[in-house]
């Protein structure tokens, strides 16, 4: 009996040849319905709910049935597009599309209300951590009559000296000065706005004016200044009933950042990262051209390392 006569009668050739033939149909039948569900659109129910809530949340109003319409035709030309770029790889390298995705998974990461409940010791705690992000600034209300140095013949100390003491008899206010841009009295303010307007020294000088008399005068970078302070607010650390609503809102937000943090370091311990060899640059020459100058070199981030 001929070699080819053995094989036909061969029991193993026939459970290979049996299989090869399932599997190539398989194969062709699974590929083709591969690519019918490829190449259908399923628009389900859930999907026009969402495209008319969003129309009725821009609009103030439901949509018509030609403008749900119009919504679901612009939902399939941009769900064909987007297939269509798939399959050519457009999403690849893209850094808009890589930034979109990171979003999606630091959206997937927040944290839940549990995370985020906090209790009065929790909130006194951060308090208690950061009082000079809460503290309330000294206010002043004040008025001032302005001497303009390059309107005082020479010597604006002597002629503010004179008008100072004109106030100080019961001369109104409105009679002396130069004209400035600045204003002539100052409402119950924080300390921050006087020294925006007025600057830092002269800010720092009023805290120290006392109450209700004329005095200076007190230099600007505008020039000198004779004031009356109306009322001043001394600063204080207030109390947890007083700031609740922002502590919370800013020990949400921290514990927020530690979460993502925390999960970012788990995913980022599932990676091997290598990188090239980073050299300081050269006056010159661009980091780039120092790492292609040594293509040879690296430097290894191992897990280990990582964590």
């Amino acid at each position: 009996m001929s070699v080819l006569g053995r094989l036909i009668r061969e029991p193993l050739v026939h459970f290979v040849f049996v299989g090869a033939v399932v599997f190539a149909a398989y194969a062709f039948f699974a590929d083709g319905e591969e690519a019918a569900i490829r190449d259908r659109i399923v628009v389900t129910e859930g999907r026009v709910l969402q495209l008319a809530q969003v129309f009725a949340k821009t609009w103030q109003r439901p949509p018509t049935p030609q403008e749900l319409r119009g919504l679901l035709d612009a939902y399939i030309k941009e769900e064909v597009y987007y297939r269509e770029a798939v399959k050519l790889g457009l999403d690849r390298d893209d850094t808009l599309i890589r930034r979109r995705m990171q979003q999606k998974m630091e959206f997937l990461s927040e944290p839940d209300e549990e995370v985020l409940a906090a209790d009065d010791v929790a909130l006194q705690a951060y308090l208690d951590d950061h009082k000079d992000s809460y503290r309330v600034e000294p206010k002043l209300a004040f008025e001032q009559v302005f001497i303009n140095p390059k309107l005082s013949g020479g010597d604006a100390d002597a002629r503010a000296k004179e008008v100072l003491q004109a106030l100080k008899e019961g001369g109104d206010p409105d009679k002396f000065g130069d004209p400035t841009l600045l204003p002539r009295s100052l409402p119950l303010s924080p300390l921050w706005a006087v020294e925006r307007d007025f600057g830092e020294v002269f800010a720092k000088k009023m805290s120290r004016v006392p109450v209700d008399q004329w005095t200076g005068p007190i230099a600007s970078p505008f020039g000198l200044h004779l004031v009356r302070v109306a009322k001043r607010e001394e600063g204080y650390d207030p109390k947890l009933d007083e700031v609740r609503d922002a502590v919370r809102r800013d020990w949400r937000n921290l514990k927020r950042q530690e979460y993502q943090a925390d999960a970012y370091d788990k995913l980022r311990r599932k990676y091997e990262v290598v990188l090239p060899e980073l050299n300081a640059p050269q006056q010159g020459k661009s980091p780039q051209s120092e790492i292609s100058a040594q293509p040879e070199k690296s430097s290894r981030l191992e897990k280990d390392d990582a964590e």
